[in-house]
């Protein structure tokens, strides 16, 4: 199984490089172009090159921002509710009294992400998922075909040739990438989310409630005040694709909100060992293990990889607080206060006030008890 994947996680990197080889390829062409129109000395030449380059990144930019669009609108269209946009790091997100606020998250992999609930199951089990699921991939490869035809209308202006060639190169790659059914940076695309939805009705079901959890979340509501049922997962599941997979990381978070660290601690080795989960969900697995080994006076730093992810998601609470937990665990309390002030540091910003409550509980779980342990 793991030999398998590999080999999959290989063969996709290979795929999306090509892909991102011809479109550095097509927008080298639309720079070249543009500094054609605009050759002077050095310095000019060199003024044009990185203005290109600007105009590549803001193209960029406009097709994240097109495709989270796409699953706003056709979601809306399939009858699901608003709960949260993000562009990088910033977030649009309704809170617990329905007003719309400004918030801070950022998730590893992503760009960006168009969260909504879902409507309720009708009684034979139909959830529309396709034009929500795959609304980014239409509105990218929509927008791509009317910049090209933009471009083409341009005729010799200087600047909006480079951009809309680039926005059509740029929105037609983010189509074809978002469609194929790949794991990249350790997240499922659109088409392997949509391919896992078409294969049986567990992962319709399990897309269900990762998005009403979701959706509890942004209104407050912890993982161990949700439904009990929504974290019932088989031994099975693991094996039958991201979104089903998902669910036992799901139970992993609730165990540990309800404070249960060794039911937490035999799920996460049982979920680390069998694999089959999406990279990212593995890495944050291995975030909550750290917290777990220090409580148990058993402290490892975590290896490079790890590290560098926990750099990634340098303020997500789950690595704020077992960053907590280890430094207390090596007796750096002057660390240790540092990592718990950016943890409260985030009452005002972060989208999911009862996650973060959790979060400064085990923060207190643990000071409690490495506090006593080390006496």
């Amino acid at each position: 199984m793991k030999k398998r994947k590999k080999t999959s996680n290989i063969l996709s990197s290979c795929l999306v490089m090509l892909l991102a080889i011809a479109s550095g390829f097509f927008c080298g062409y639309a720079v070249i172009d543009y500094a054609d129109k605009l050759s002077g000395s050095t310095f000019i030449n060199l003024l044009v090159l990185l203005s290109g380059l600007l105009l590549i990144a803001l193209a960029y930019l406009i097709q994240v921002l097109i495709h989270e669009a796409g699953h706003l609108v056709f979601g809306l269209i399939s009858g699901y509710e608003f709960v949260s946009y993000r562009i990088g790091s910033f977030m649009i997100s309704k809170g617990t009294d329905g007003k719309l606020s400004l918030k801070r998250y950022y998730l590893a992999g992503t760009a960006g992400q168009c969260l909504m609930g879902p409507p309720d199951f009708e009684e034979d089990g139909y959830l529309p998922v396709g034009l929500y699921n795959m609304g980014g991939v239409l509105l990218n490869a929509i927008s791509a075909m009317f910049f090209f035809w933009a471009y083409y209308l341009s005729g010799r202006t200087v600047i909006l040739p480079m951009l809309f060639l680039s926005l059509g190169i740029l929105g037609l790659t983010q189509a074809l990438v978002n469609a194929l059914p790949l794991e990249l940076g350790g997240v499922p695309t659109d088409g392997r989310n949509a391919l896992s939805l078409g294969k049986d009705d567990k992962a319709l079901r399990a897309f269900w409630i990762q998005l009403k959890i979701n959706q509890c979340s942004s209104q407050g509501m912890r993982y161990k005040d949700m439904p009990e049922d929504w974290f019932n997962i088989s031994g099975d599941e693991l094996h039958s694709g991201p979104l089903n997979a998902a669910l036992a990381v799901f139970r992993a978070n609730r165990l540990l909100d309800m404070q249960l660290l060794d039911d937490t601690e035999q799920l996460i080795s049982r979920l680390l060992e069998e694999g089959g989960l999406p990279g990212i969900y593995q890495n944050l697995l291995r975030v909550d293990s750290l917290y777990l080994q220090a409580m148990k006076g058993q402290a490892k730093q975590p290896d490079k990889a790890l590290e560098k992810f926990m750099k990634a998601m340098k303020n997500s609470p789950s690595v704020l607080r077992s960053s907590y937990a280890l430094a207390l665990a090596h007796g750096d309390s002057s660390k240790a206060r540092e990592y718990r002030h950016h943890l409260e540091s985030l009452r005002h910003s972060y989208p999911f006030p009862g996650e973060l409550e959790s979060e400064l509980e085990l923060v207190e779980l643990a000071e409690n008890t490495l506090a006593v342990s080390a006496k």
